[in-house]
């Protein structure tokens, strides 16, 4: 009976240890596996499907900190261009045309991810950052819907 109790106890602490290994060889906090990855560096474009008044475009600054909807730092903000929100209309002959808009604008902001990446994509909340992907920023005092445009790795 003794050893009925002794086998089923070493075996519950290997299946113990083998559960521990198995997640400190996955799990993504481990120094060891965040070391390996390069941070990144992406632009996000105000989403053109929605307008962005210029006074929230002036709130976003070079040196500023973008986090996640937890409100994690993620990225520094290392560049910003503003430029009038291009709209297409139709004319009176029912031809598209491209304008500018008289007020709204589109915001380009380039930022180096704080962390290293550590899988194949660079997660952000419950998204990732991939090119393409619609994603919202959080700044200090705002918040804009995003186009990821571009993302590279960097050293």
């Amino acid at each position: 009976m003794l050893k009925k109790i002794l086998i089923s106890l070493v075996l519950v602490v290997l299946l113990i240890a083998a559960v521990f290994g198995v997640y400190k060889v996955l799990n993504p906090k481990n120094p060891k596996v965040l070391s390996q990855g390069d941070y990144i560096e992406m632009t996000f474009m105000s989403d053109p499907t929605s307008t962005l008044n210029p006074m929230v475009a002036s709130a976003i600054k070079i040196g500023g900190t973008i986090y996640d909807s937890a409100g994690r730092a993620q990225f520094t903000i290392t560049d910003v261009k503003v430029s009038p929100m291009k709209v297409w209309n139709t004319n009176s002959s029912g031809a598209v045309v491209e304008s500018i808009h008289p007020y709204f604008v589109t915001v380009y902001i380039t930022a180096k991810s704080v962390n290293k990446k550590y899988a194949w994509a660079y997660p952000y909340g419950t998204d990732l950052i991939l090119a393409g992907a619609h994603v919202a920023i959080y700044g200090d005092n705002w918040k804009i819907w995003t186009v990821i445009t571009s993302v590279k790795d960097v050293k």
